[in-house]
């Protein structure tokens, strides 16, 4: 999935941005946010969590995202500090929009503690005068008080304030050093202790999850809106074979969906993405749990044309006929203007979707990502055989384009 230039391939969705735009306006405010994102196979899930993530960065939002996988869970055997990891690894601005983010993170929030201090001074000083430095303490303080006061807080500040001597001294090794602990990379509690003074790991396998409100906290004293998170492929989760571990993990999402909706996460917007059994599955979905199920129920009020988006579960609506062929027209106006020329036209777009409707079970099995993938290959070999017949080529593509088999719940339906 490209990380830029999504606007140019989106289709429909409108009023699921339109609702994710609004909570992130509410998150920069000051309040939580939570989204299960639930879809089909090839539904488009990932496409629109990396719609919120570019419009999260336009408005000035740090985002950290992770695929989970055998690897990465929400905790157990040290999968969920790994996750933290990789959270950390590729946290993201508009001016590190690949990650790498937290050292920049950590010297605006420093230069915004000492631009407080100067600006509470009656007149601008001189070089480091002792009333700056009095302002300077006085400020850290404040900052760092406000953050000392969640769950894992103490600790945090601590390593924060000698973050920002380290740096103001010019003490790189220690300066590196509490940028390791933030990052959870400490390999011991000794080794905390020996390089920075503190008890205790910057994350553990199973708080990690607190670190994220307080770098939220954080990043809103820094001058940033706030911090996303986005977790894709939450259904390894679900697969996971242990009745135990499947439970710790959906204790874990439970636990970031009561902090970000009861107040406890301030500036905290969370997406998590998956298939639509893993809230529905009484056995081993997220409706097993008897709190979840709670939260997570749908409104009563709500059907298919009067949808409540603005429920903690979105369900992504798999795009119809029409938008099909507009994401089509699009991707052949994307594949134009990056190969140059190109013999198709929106009338062969029109008549490959024709052909790949046409096809038995198509409307039970086809996916949009299916779609499109074929629908490249198709303008791929147009553009670089000018000796292949156009018409013959398309129906081909049509006839090669997999349809998924298997369980129709999983898969986009077109009607």
């Amino acid at each position: 999935m490209p990380r830029v230039g999504l606007q140019h391939l989106a289709v429909g969705r409108v009023p699921e941005v339109r609702q994710l735009l609004r909570e992130l306006e509410a998150v920069a405010s000051g309040a939580g946010a939570f989204k299960l994102v639930l879809g089909a196979y090839g539904a488009g899930k990932t496409f629109l969590l990396a719609l919120a993530r570019q419009a999260a960065l336009a408005q000035n939002f740090l985002v950290a995202d992770a695929d989970l996988g055998p690897g990465l869970r929400l905790t157990g055997e040290g999968k969920g500090l790994a996750t933290y990891r990789e959270l950390l690894a590729r946290l993201s601005s508009t001016a590190r929009p690949e990650g790498g983010a937290l050292p920049a993170l950590l010297d605006r929030w420093a230069e915004a503690v000492r631009d407080r201090a100067v600006g509470s001074l009656p007149t601008a000083p001189s070089g480091r005068t002792p009333a700056l430095a009095a302002a300077v303490n006085r400020e850290l303080a404040r900052h760092l008080g406000a953050l000392s006061q969640a769950a894992g807080g103490p600790a945090f500040a601590a390593v924060l304030r000698i973050y920002f001597e380290a740096a103001l001294a010019g003490e790189d090794e220690r300066a590196a050093a509490s940028v390791r602990w933030l990052r959870g990379e400490m390999r011991s509690a000794a080794e905390a202790r020996a390089a920075l003074g503190v008890p205790g790991l910057g994350a553990t396998d199973t708080d990690w999850y607190d670190r994220l409100r307080l770098l939220a906290r954080l990043a809103h004293q820094a001058g940033y809106a706030g911090l996303v998170v986005v977790l894709d492929e939450a259904v390894h989760l679900y697969r996971l074979a242990q009745p135990q571990a499947r439970a710790s993990n959906y204790e874990v999402v439970l636990r970031l969906l009561n902090a970000t909706l009861q107040g406890d996460a301030p500036h905290l917007a969370v997406y998590l993405a998956g298939p639509p059994e893993m809230l529905s599955d009484p056995y081993r979905g997220l409706v097993a749990d008897p709190a979840l199920k709670s939260r997570l129920a749908p409104n009563e009020l709500a059907d298919a044309a009067h949808r409540d988006l603005a429920q903690p579960v979105l369900q992504v609506q798999p795009l119809d006929p029409s938008e099909l062929l507009a994401l089509l027209q699009k991707v052949m106006a994307v594949h134009r203007a990056y190969y140059g020329a190109s013999r198709l036209g929106a009338e062969h777009a029109a008549a490959f979707l024709k052909a790949l409707l046409a096809r038995p079970g198509a409307s039970r099995h086809l996916t949009a990502r299916e779609a499109v993938r074929g629908f490249l290959h198709l303008c791929n070999l147009v553009q670089q055989h000018a000796d292949l017949d156009v018409t013959d080529l398309l129906q081909r593509a049509a006839a090669a384009t997999p349809l998924a088999e298997g369980d129709n719940e999983r898969f986009v339906t077109i009607s």
